[in-house]
């Protein structure tokens, strides 16, 4: 905001503040009234009227002294904005210095062009001299502590002088520039820069260096190096060397020959790595879960708090439980493809080429090619099985679910359970699910079934007839094929006879030996054709009718109010526009 601008609102803020306290203290004895009635800042005072005790009758009390009128102390710096006036209200400076200040601009032509105004002036001798500078005494033009030169001479040499900024510069070869308390100094392909708690020094493109007050960088191109670091993180890479710091996290090693990290935690969640890829080596370890684990080749070794095993892949396999440090006692051995035996509280396991035997508290497993029996849930289901590679006898048994089943093969299977029954012999066969279907089957191919839709039989593979719901089907292969449905019908008498009726559009077309037989819903009724190929053809519409020897060489059609007669296949109009046209 401009000068004018803040020095309005300090002076409108100011009169806010007093006019409360001026209004208070306008009130009270003496001061103005309000419809004749004395204002008052505080609460009416009740008083004695009348002569004191210890005094006449005739004094009085004195007067109160006059109140006089308020008054507002100007702010020391009218143009002062406290800082969280300047924070709401922002500032519309754009960081250039105020136009110059002054009555008229000054000039004069000898021995160079000058021209001043204010606090500004300008020197000029082109093209070896030019000079500018801001900050000057506003009347005499003398300089000043705050005083800004800016000059540039022979298009090659620039210098600044300023209370925060000085520059030197013989372009494009040195450089030497101040920013406050930050000198920066360039000569060529060297640069040096200070600053308090920084600095840089680079020789480019060889290398680059540099400090802050948490950390620094160094890169060096030639040197295959670059590095940066601070409090926080670091990263560095030099040629195969490479080191990544995230906190106390670490990752280094020197590749592709050794990897290794480890994230420094020191409150009980440690975790590293190491890997030597030509080895093949590799081993972490993890503190939370109290495990490791360790590669060498095709031996892997490690654990947990619980379990430790050791492995020889593809072969040995080997697991330990540890009770000592909360796992349970257990240990498990594999020698792939002879041989495991495993071992815990609650189970066993032993398995052999050719055998198998698991048991625990409530499932005790055998199997083998010729003999396998089994329980679950304590008993109280069984399965035993003469086989399973040549099925003798099966039985099996669940007390929970009422079901049962008893095989001896190939002679005899049934089965039983509360939802239905099954029966099966080399000769006979049984099927039913209660209430819902119940099929039959009878040597050698011959199957009826029944469910709640309807029912079919089959005959394999010459007769098949069946309902279900409103469709039916009956077949005799491969000579007679019949399939209806409210959709339509579909009728075959092989090679003889044919016949296709669509009910949703009342078509029919049916062949039969050499007559055709055409029949369709239009309009009015139905359309139909019948054909004796190739001698004969009749048929009726709701409009008319025809007839036709031999395809049309002799023949009559009427179509409404118009007729026609054929000979020879030339149709010929006898009754209708035509017809009427030639008679006239």
């Amino acid at each position: 905001v401009t000068r004018k601008t803040a020095l309005s609102l300090l002076a409108a803020l100011a009169a806010l503040i007093a006019a409360p306290e001026a209004r208070a203290q306008l009130g009270g004895r003496g001061g103005p009234t309000r419809g004749g009635a004395p204002t008052q800042s505080s609460p009416t005072r009740n008083t004695n009227v009348g002569p004191r005790a210890g005094a006449s009758g005739d004094d009085e009390p004195p007067p109160p002294p006059p109140r006089s009128e308020p008054t507002a102390q100007p702010p020391d710096d009218p143009l002062d904005v406290p800082e969280s006036v300047k924070e709401r209200i922002g500032s519309d400076w754009d960081g250039r210095p105020a136009g110059p200040a002054g009555a008229k601009v000054e000039r004069s032509f000898f021995p160079y062009y000058q021209e001043r105004r204010g606090d500004y002036r300008l020197r000029l001798l082109p093209p070896f001299y030019l000079e500018h500078t801001r900050g000057l005494d506003g009347r005499t033009g003398a300089s000043t502590p705050r005083e800004d030169v800016q000059s540039l001479t022979a298009l090659t040499y620039y210098r600044r002088r300023s209370p925060d900024h000085d520059a030197d510069v013989i372009f494009p070869l040195a450089w030497h520039v101040r920013n406050k308390e930050s000198r920066t100094y360039v000569l060529g392909p060297i640069a040096h820069r200070e600053a308090p708690f920084e600095h840089d020094n680079w020789l480019a493109p060889l290398f680059f260096e540099g400090s802050r007050k948490d950390g620094g960088y160094f890169h060096s191109p030639a040197l295959l190096t670059t590095a940066n670091w601070s409090k926080e993180k670091s990263f560095t890479i030099a040629g195969p060397y490479f080191r990544d710091r995230q906190g106390t996290d670490v990752d280094m090693g020197v590749a592709p020959l050794y990897f290794h990290g480890d994230n420094g935690d020191v409150e009980g969640n440690r975790r590293t790595y190491s890997l030597i890829p030509p080895a093949l080596y590799f081993h972490s370890e993890q503190e939370l879960e109290g495990s490791d684990l360790t590669v060498v080749g095709p031996v892997i070794a490690g654990g947990d708090r619980k379990r430790g095993f050791f492995d020889v892949a593809p072969l040995f396999y080997s697991i330990r439980g540890r009770p000592e440090s909360g796992g349970v006692s257990e240990s498990h051995t594999t020698l792939f493809p002879l041989f495991h035996y495993g071992r815990s509280p609650k189970q066993t396991l032993f398995v052999l080429p050719g055998y198998l035997r698991r048991v625990t508290p409530t499932v005790d497993t055998l199997l083998t090619p010729v003999f396998s029996h089994a329980t679950t849930r304590n008993g109280a289901t069984a399965l035993t099985m003469i086989g399973p590679l040549a099925p003798i006898f099966y039985r099996y048994r669940d007390d929970d679910v009422g079901e049962k089943a008893l095989g001896v093969f190939p002679f005899y299977y049934g089965s039983s359970a509360p939802t239905g029954r099954t029966f099966m012999t080399p000769l006979f066969s049984r099927f039913e699910s209660y209430n819902v279907s119940r099929t039959y089957w009878v040597f050698p191919n011959l199957v009826y079934e029944r469910d709640v839709k309807g029912w079919s039989t089959a005959f394999h593979p010459l007769v098949y007839a069946g309902r279900s719901e409103r469709s039916t089907h009956a077949v005799l292969a491969p000579i007679f094929w019949d399939f209806a449905s409210p959709k339509g019908r579909t009728t075959i008498g092989f090679p003889l006879y044919w016949r296709f009726a669509d009910a949703k559009d009342g078509t029919v077309l049916q062949v039969a030996a050499n007559t055709l037989y055409k029949e369709k819903r239009v309009a009015g009724g139905t359309d139909w054709q019948f054909h004796l190929l190739p001698l004969f053809s009749y048929g009726q519409s709701p409009a008319g009718h025809f007839w036709n020897l031999l395809f049309g060489l002799a023949g009559y059609e009427r179509d409404g109010a118009t007729a026609n007669i054929k000979a020879f296949w030339l149709p010929i109009q006898v009754a209708g526009p035509k017809a009427q046209a030639a008679a006239r």
